[in-house]
């Protein structure tokens, strides 16, 4: 049976009604000593209740606050993704023999500031430098073709940069939700030895890696292919960069037997043309918002596994689809037209295939 927390109305109850009991009395006064008495014990029992319903959520890693959940996580082994910073290459040129010292600091335009870890001298006209983001996460992005200046300026080289190759991607610090949802998989499936699961979880503590799949011997036996994504990131297919990281991870923590190759999913992206009552930007946004979290909940890769003994076709269903349409903030009334260009239907991705949301056109109902 469920505890009720009483009220605190209820303790004054109590306690008067103890006090009554137990000196004989029939009413009490509220400003009496006795009527003072039973609010203060009333109050101080209130707050004890109030930490024990505190203290009876963080008991329990699904409804536990930040500080508990961490502690939870570190008891089952599950360490929080923290900020990662950028790492890259840039094109440099300048004289022969120009020496550009470690910690020289280059800038973006936005203030953003990154450094060099090694001395480097020029050997011709062109080199590169190897630079890293002073600040972690996504702050201190960059782009292959970005340029970037260099803070103090350097005899014989030239003060600009442009970026060649990405070599880890930043990513921001993982969120107390994606920490809870990898805590609660690793307490209900446990590590079992590189088991389907295992090469998911692996994929998944990778830094900005949001969804991941297995295919079993899908190259060849002792083979394993695992499909990962990230959600945060637009494309959602991860970079190279990322991929190699997912594969050094993997690669420290696989058997000794499998041979893992990192893939990022074909994305297939849905259009649809939807009429909608009332048609305007605020319902438009909502209905957007409500397909994102569909295709995010439900969407898998066509002919994979993302749980253990659960192979999925990747299909999404129109009665889905209307459905989180319906439950739009403000929605009254739509149709579906099209999808894809051809009359609504089921939605079936091929082999290796991943529905996202592509272009919506919106009409009057």
């Amino acid at each position: 049976m469920a505890f009720n927390r009483p009220s605190l109305q209820d303790l004054i109850t109590r306690v008067e009604g103890d006090f009554k009991s137990g000196l004989g009395l029939i009413t009490i006064l509220r400003r009496s000593f006795i009527g003072i008495l039973s609010r203060v014990l009333a109050g101080l029992a209130h707050t004890l209740f109030g930490y024990i319903s505190f203290i009876e959520l963080q008991a329990f890693p699904d409804t536990a606050e930040i500080e508990y959940l961490e502690r939870w996580a570190i008891i089952w082994g599950v360490q929080r993704k923290v900020a990662t910073f950028s790492e890259f290459i840039v094109d440099i040129t300048g004289t022969n023999g120009t020496t550009i010292p470690a910690n020289t600091i280059y800038r973006r335009a936005d203030g953003v500031e990154f450094y060099t870890q090694a001395l480097v001298t020029l050997a011709g006209p062109t080199g590169t430098l190897y630079l890293i983001a002073v600040v972690a996460g996504k702050a201190g992005q960059v782009f292959v073709s970005d340029t970037i200046s260099i803070l103090s300026p350097i005899a014989g080289l030239n003060s600009t940069a442009t970026v060649s190759s990405i070599v880890i991607e930043p990513e921001d610090s993982e969120s107390d939700e994606s920490l809870r949802a990898r805590l609660i998989t690793r307490i209900q499936v446990p590590p079992s030895g590189g088991a389907a699961q295992d090469y998911i979880s692996w994929a998944l503590a990778v830094p900005g890696i949001t969804r991941a799949w297995i295919k079993p011997q899908d190259l060849g036996p002792g083979t394993v292919s695992v499909f990962v994504v990230s959600d945060d990131e637009d494309p959602i297919t991860p970079s190279p960069a990322k991929i190699t990281e997912v594969e050094d991870y993997i690669e420290a923590r696989r058997p000794v037997t499998a041979t893992v190759s990192i893939f990022a999913p074909a994305l297939l992206a849905i259009t649809m043309t939807i009429k909608l009552k009332p048609n305007n930007a605020t319902v438009q946004a909502a209905v957007v918002a409500e397909l994102e979290d569909l295709i995010l909940r439900e969407a898998a890769l066509a002919g994979a596994y993302k749980a253990p003994g659960v192979l999925h076709d990747g299909k999404i269903l129109l009665s889905r689809i209307n459905e989180a349409i319906s439950i739009a903030i403000d929605e009254e009334d739509h149709e579906i037209t099209l999808i894809n260009g051809i009359a609504p239907a089921n939605i079936t991705p091929a082999t290796n295939q991943l529905i996202t949301l592509g272009v919506i056109t919106w009409q009057a109902l």
